[in-house]
């Protein structure tokens, strides 16, 4: 007989996770260009956190990943400053546009942003990573050793390859692993001390946070809902009901976010 998992029956009793670190390291609020969204505020984020018992949330806004990041990096820099301890604030920048990104990038650090976030294509079409105008907002990530959670499907990781080779203070966060290319997923994690794999899908494919862990990742994975274009909740059942063991939760759910995210 398995030993209790205090994760498992917390999720099963509807209770939030007490006594443990569990940060959300891929968040949004804000509204989005495609379909409403019920209460995209930083209260509502906020309200589910404290819900599920999650201690801290990494958020980009909607508005910003979709080519209005003035706007919306004064969303998350309002909230940065409303609820340091409860939001980490990912930089979004206009990478379309060369002649705002250093005054951008100098702005976030000033808010207290902490991170950046990028993601290839948006409102407007977009740019690879490895076209030339990401490069200085690498290197700023490098010089400061900021974590950079990228929007990933399948193959932006090889725009990404010579990035990661170059920039070794860079954190990497890799989200939406499983959505595409899985075996080069694990290739990056394995052979790149500063990539993390980060979770959250819609599709949820069974089984998938035991393959990781079986593959020996329980280290470089890292917990994400995508919040609030998906629901905190069922994105954290996916790791509570998981079975692994109670410390793989406890590093994935948490702890692999605290160094990744430089918060320990």
């Amino acid at each position: 007989m398995k030993a209790p998992d205090a994760w498992a029956e917390a999720g099963r009793a509807g209770r939030p996770i007490t006594g443990e670190l569990v940060i959300d390291a891929h968040a949004h609020f804000g509204h989005g260009p495609d379909f409403p969204i019920v209460r995209p505020t930083a209260e509502a984020l906020i309200a589910s956190m404290d819900r599920l018992g999650i201690r801290c949330s990494g958020v980009s806004s909607i508005p910003a990943i979709f080519g209005d990041a003035e706007q919306g990096n004064a969303l998350v820099a309002d909230a940065v400053r409303r609820y340091p301890e409860r939001i980490f604030g990912y930089l979004v920048v206009d990478v379309g546009y060369p002649d705002k990104v250093a005054a951008q990038l100098a702005g976030g650090r000033a808010a207290g942003f902490r991170g950046l976030k990028v993601w290839s294509y948006g409102a407007r079409p977009g740019l690879p990573y490895n076209h030339p105008n990401y490069a200085p907002v690498f290197a700023h990530a490098n010089e400061h050793a900021l974590p950079v959670l990228a929007h990933v499907f399948g193959p932006e990781l090889d725009e990404l390859e010579a990035h990661i080779r170059h920039y070794p203070r860079i954190r990497w966060l890799l989200a939406h692993v499983g959505s595409a290319e899985l075996d080069q997923y694990l290739r990056f994690a394995r052979e790149f001390p500063t990539v993390y794999l980060e979770l959250c899908l819609s599709a949820c494919p069974r089984g998938l946070v035991e393959q990781l862990v079986a593959a020996g990742l329980e280290d470089k994975i890292i917990w994400g809902s995508d919040a609030v274009f998906l629901d905190q909740a069922s994105q954290l059942g996916r790791v509570l009901f998981a079975d692994i063991s109670p410390e793989a939760k406890r590093k994935i759910l948490g702890r692999n976010a605290q160094k990744a995210l430089g918060m320990e």
